[in-house]
Order: C-alpha cells, then sequence, then structure tokens
C-alpha cells in the first residue's frame, strides 16, 4: 500500500498529528438523531423544585418598608428610619453576636494593645543608629612628633594603641 518512505512518514506524521481520515464526511453510525425533547428531565425538575420553594418561602421573607424616607425631601426622616430599622442582615448579623460582646470587647483591647506594643518597637528599631565611630584622617599623625622633644607628662602613653584601618 505504502511503497516509498516519504508516503509512509507524511502517513505516520498525519497520524500523530490528527484523527484518521474518513470517507463520507462522518462515521458510520445511525443517521437518524435523537432530538425527542420533553420537561421531565433533570434541568427542568430543578427549575420546578426552585420556583416552588421560592413561592412557598415567599410569605416569611420580612417585610418592606411602604414608603422610603428621602433624603433630599426630608432629611431628618430618612435619619430617623435608617437609626430605627438596620437591614435584615445588620440584625441577623447583631442577633448572633449578642452573646459574645464582651468576648469581642476584650479581644480588640488586646490586639489594640499588642498592635502599640509592635508599633512602638518598630519605632523603637527604625531610629536605631549605629554609635559614632570617630575616624582620623591622618593615622600617621601619631607618629610624626620627635620622641625627644616631649616634655615629662604632656601626652598620655599611646604604647599599645591600635589604630583600625577600613
Amino acid at each position: 500500500m505504502l511503497r516509498t518512505p516519504a508516503l509512509r512518514a507524511a502517513r505516520a506524521a498525519r497520524g500523530f498529528s490528527t484523527s484518521a481520515a474518513r470517507r463520507g464526511g462522518h462515521s458510520g453510525g445511525s443517521t437518524h438523531a435523537n432530538t425527542e425533547e420533553t420537561f421531565f428531565d433533570a434541568k427542568w425538575a430543578t427549575r420546578a423544585l426552585l420556583v416552588s420553594a421560592a413561592v412557598l418561602l415567599w410569605p416569611y421573607l420580612p417585610a418592606r418598608p411602604t414608603a422610603a424616607a428621602s433624603p433630599s425631601l426630608a432629611p431628618d426622616a430618612a435619619e430617623k428610619e435608617a437609626a430605627d430599622a438596620p437591614s435584615f442582615i445588620t440584625r441577623a448579623i447583631a442577633s448572633g453576636t449578642k452573646e459574645d460582646a464582651a468576648n469581642w470587647a476584650k479581644r480588640n483591647d488586646k490586639h489594640l494593645e499588642l498592635a502599640r506594643a509592635q508599633a512602638d518597637d518598630k519605632i523603637l528599631v527604625q531610629e536605631a543608629e549605629r554609635p559614632k565611630v570617630w575616624r582620623l584622617r591622618y593615622p600617621s599623625a601619631f607618629e610624626q612628633a620627635s620622641p625627644h622633644a616631649i616634655a615629662v607628662g604632656s601626652q598620655a602613653d599611646l604604647s599599645d594603641l591600635k589604630i583600625k584601618s577600613d
């Protein structure tokens, strides 16, 4: 079938890169496609369940205020309404944390104390400086004078002095 090496190489390269060639443009399966659609599959059952749950739970949801006060028309009424009626989420969070208010206050105070201590330590470290080193511009100045022209007691004993050089 494939007699030349060039055709064999082309056939092998095509086999690795694409699927095998098919005659007729499609596989030899059935020509009849299953196109029957019903409302009894999982997608429609899930949607029906969600809609029925929403309809049943609707009366138990919190009611909206009848007329919201406009801040531009009545600023005092809007502030009063905002202070009197917090949102549903705010009420839910507040009801779940009432008993822990004292614990949270203690934790917040402890956290504030530790944060202040850490800030003080950080400032201390940032402001730290190395001690000032006095460098002599010409270290050979110690050895310039004659040792015979020095009056008694006018100079310190520098015999064990070690000069640092960088």
